[in-house]
């Protein structure tokens, strides 16, 4: 089990299991360690493969402060060849591009066949 003295600067950390509406396996590395206002340990992570729409705070990669209690869903990742790996793993496979999906969406044909398209060559 992952204990506070393994938190430190720069470590690397997974989620073992989906936490905070975050899905498990997501990778990040430690921000900042500290004691808050109360005096209270916590810890905060910079997601590095966060997928699309999972953020809670608007433009923000961070999390919010992760305490104690929050380590035993983390395990420490030792090596940054390790991590490399990981992130490779963890990349949704990418979608190849149509034809269609070349073009500008202004001219992708969708919508009623009697509309008038603006920007469109005649």
């Amino acid at each position: 089990m992952l204990a506070r003295e393994d938190v430190s600067l720069d470590a690397y950390l997974r989620l073992k299991t989906p936490r905070l509406g975050k899905p498990a396996g997501l990778i990040g590395t430690v921000y900042a360690v500290g004691t808050d206002q109360a005096g209270d340990w916590y810890f905060q992570l910079r997601y590095l493969n966060e997928p699309p729409g999972t953020r809670t705070r608007a433009g923000s990669q961070w999390s919010l402060n992760l305490h104690e209690e929050d380590l035993e869903h983390f395990d420490r990742i030792d090596t940054w060849d390790q991590v490399k790996k990981l992130l490779r793993e963890s990349k949704p496979p990418r979608k190849p591009r149509t034809e269609e999906m070349k073009l500008p969406a202004y001219l992708r044909g969708k919508g009623h066949p009697n509309q008038l398209r603006l920007f469109e060559d005649c």
